[in-house]
């Protein structure tokens, strides 16, 4: 690998890969199951990927957020996990928020100029985490992956057969 630019599309399309493998046994109903008092469910994770995917994008690339302001509050970082399914979109409408946002992520990081890399974080990111546009890239799959954890919890506690490194 000889740049970021090779490496996190790579842990993006992992990250793709973890959530096709640690959801696609799951119904609808255990979607909005929450491990713990005071957990996330799946669906929160789900959406919550997505929208800080979304969030971030549009930050790094001056564009505008794909996804509507209310979904943003909803799964935004100071949300809180609701154990009411009706408040949140459906199973399949998560699914789909999720990859399209990731197919979104992608494509506008293989169209991102290396050369912005260096260049500062948007006005109201916290410096001292993202002081540079390639700061708020090289967090992606970082913070997937976070949120993929919570998702292999959820799927203990419901008793889901393990998916990797079974057998």
């Amino acid at each position: 690998m000889s740049s970021m630019k090779d490496l996190l599309p790579g842990q993006l399309e992992m990250g793709g890969f973890l959530f096709d493998k640690f959801t696609s046994d799951l119904s609808d109903a255990e979607y909005f199951k929450r491990p713990a008092p005071n957990t996330n469910h799946v669906a929160w994770n789900v959406g919550h990927i997505a929208t800080s995917e979304d969030s971030m994008v549009a930050a790094i690339t001056g564009g505008a957020m794909k996804l509507s302001e209310d979904l943003h509050k909803l799964f935004g970082g100071s949300s809180e996990c609701l154990d009411d399914s009706t408040k949140y979109p459906s199973r399949g409408e998560l699914d789909e928020m999720y990859k399209n946002a990731r197919a979104i992520t992608i494509e506008q990081f293989n169209m991102f100029d290396e050369a912005k890399w260096s260049d500062p974080a948007p006005e109201g990111w916290p410096a001292d985490m993202f002081p540079t546009l390639g700061s708020i890239w090289a967090i992606l799959p970082t913070h997937q992956f976070w949120h993929i954890g919570q998702i292999t919890v959820c799927r203990q506690t419901m008793g889901k057969a393990r998916v990797l490194g079974a057998g």
